[in-house]
């Protein structure tokens, strides 16, 4: 799975205003426009070490409704490589506790895919999991999964 944001200016153009006091690089808008974008990814489809399911049963009737809780132990993380998903967001960061909701939109292979979690700041040496995100795919295309997948 897979996610890129929009570049983090394309509503409006970013400013070094030195005027501005801000609380923290998180609330600076000329730190966000240094990182550009966020994209938040996995290579891998296992949950708690373990598969959802064989290829054998996934089906769109089996995605349908299929909710997922992934990484949802982040207070005990010892090495955050070990994390089910990576994310780049003001730097190389973490994300854990995940939950992610498939919905089957009436009888065709599309879906909606609703995916939250929490963020920490690792790049900056920040490892408390304290800002939230949520993402909405509307229309999402049932993935095919490639033959070498057990």
């Amino acid at each position: 799975m897979h996610l890129e944001s929009a570049d983090y200016y394309a509503e409006r153009d970013i400013e070094d205003d030195e005027d501005d006091d801000y609380p923290s690089d998180w609330a600076a808008p000329i730190v966000w426009g240094n990182y550009h974008s966020c994209t938040l990814s996995s290579n891998y489809w296992h949950h708690g070490g373990f598969r959802v399911c064989s290829k054998a049963e996934y089906t769109p009737e089996f995605l349908d409704g299929l909710e997922l809780l992934v990484d949802p132990s982040h207070e005990t993380v010892d090495n955050y490589d070990d994390l089910a998903f990576h994310i780049y967001l003001l730097g190389h960061d973490a994300v854990a506790k995940h939950r992610i909701r498939f919905e089957r939109i009436g009888d065709t292979l599309q879906f909606k895919i609703v995916w939250s979690g929490l963020i920490a700041l690792a790049y900056v040496g920040d490892y408390e999991f304290k800002h939230e995100f949520s993402a909405l795919v509307s229309n999402a295309e049932y993935p095919v999964l490639s033959g070498n997948v057990a």
